[in-house]
């Protein structure tokens, strides 16, 4: 019988913890998307595997982009920066509930908020002073638990410091581009 908490396997959870605590190599993860544009504003994003600990596994995913009909797109799917936010908010929500279980917390319900303004003369080059990204994004985590405030705190702690998506958001990232020009 596995210890389960939230819907996380507590043990297996520790196991692979105890894993890349004595062999680094194990926690090394890299993930790949590759986005075919399909005309107008919309494109598709494939995800056809990861790797974990230098072995590769296999996965077949698809995610959709549009822009709404205002932004010039067809409004056939969340545009970019819906899904950045959904990034930000599917990767706070594992860090929750794994981190919850982790400590002994029953998740009841979870919800997590995202908003974030940009000036579009950024993204248009109408102003070069503009920055096309966001200067602030606000996120609300409405969480339901029977856990103590105190608890709940640490909880909130602990998310905020290791929630991969939270640091991506909140650190600049070193971009290495490359453009390849495909010949006719």
């Amino acid at each position: 019988m596995t210890n389960m908490l939230n819907g996380i396997n507590v043990d297996g959870l520790q196991q692979f913890a105890q894993c890349v605590a004595a062999n680094p190599d194990k926690g090394e993860a890299r993930f790949n998307v590759k986005t075919k544009w399909q005309h107008q504003t919309r494109s598709v994003a494939t995800v056809s595997h990861y790797e974990l600990g230098g072995e590769k596994h296999a996965r077949h995913f698809e995610i959709a982009s549009d822009e709404p009909e205002q932004l010039l797109g067809q409004n056939t799917a969340p545009n970019p920066q819906e899904l950045l936010m959904a990034a930000l908010n599917a990767c706070l929500s594992v860090g929750y509930a794994a981190n919850a279980a982790a400590m002994g917390i029953t998740v009841h319900s979870l919800e997590i908020e995202t908003d974030g303004k940009l000036d579009l003369r950024g993204f248009l080059g109408l102003d070069e002073t503009v920055n096309p990204g966001y200067d602030e994004v606000s996120y609300v985590v409405r969480l339901h638990t029977d856990a103590s405030r105190e608890r709940v705190e640490e909880l909130h702690q602990a998310v905020t410091k290791t929630s991969v998506n939270l640091a991506n958001f909140s650190k600049a990232i070193r971009m290495v581009p490359k453009l390849e020009i495909l010949e006719a």
